[in-house]
């Protein structure tokens, strides 16, 4: 590969990781796209809220579980994402961080606003990039608002 087609390649791969992690988002947002969210994990991928009381969800049957328990729970959600920038990028593999600002209203009325930072692992598959594990951690502090939110995601 010539200098010029590896900097393409490179460049293709930035953009593919930025899309992957936008139509994550893009997905959320439907509240509905369950096949959508799904899609932009491996099979094996894992959803790590964690740090915002919930807990880590493998795989994609879990994850889509997760997310129509979620769906479930809310009335409305909204989720602004930013700062999306490539931290390494390595042969099939890289990672990358961005922030999301959201807020939620419950079907108990309860409402909820996030500030976290997201990071990424990603990898190369036969069908394009995709997530192997999301992590997202609090940049504010949010106490108990997202485990009481969707209290029965945690089982």
């Amino acid at each position: 590969m010539t200098t010029i087609e590896q900097r393409l390649q490179i460049l293709e791969d930035h953009i593919a990781l930025e899309r992957v992690f936008q139509s994550y988002y893009a997905a959320v947002d439907t509240m509905s796209d369950l096949d959508g969210i799904v899609a932009c994990f491996t099979e094996d991928g894992v959803f790590d809220v964690s740090p915002l009381g919930l807990k880590a969800f493998k795989g994609h049957q879990e994850i889509r579980d997760f997310f129509a328990g979620a769906f479930a729970d809310t009335k409305w959600h909204v989720h602004h994402v930013t700062n999306f920038r490539v931290l390494s990028l390595e042969g099939d593999q890289a990672t990358g961080r961005g922030y999301v600002y959201a807020r939620a209203e419950g079907k108990t009325g309860m409402q909820i606003t996030v500030h976290c930072y997201i990071d990424v692992q990603y990898v190369r598959t036969a069908s394009g990039w995709k997530i192997k594990h999301f992590y997202e951690g609090p940049l504010v502090p949010l106490g108990d608002a997202v485990s009481e939110l969707h209290q029965h995601q945690n089982g």
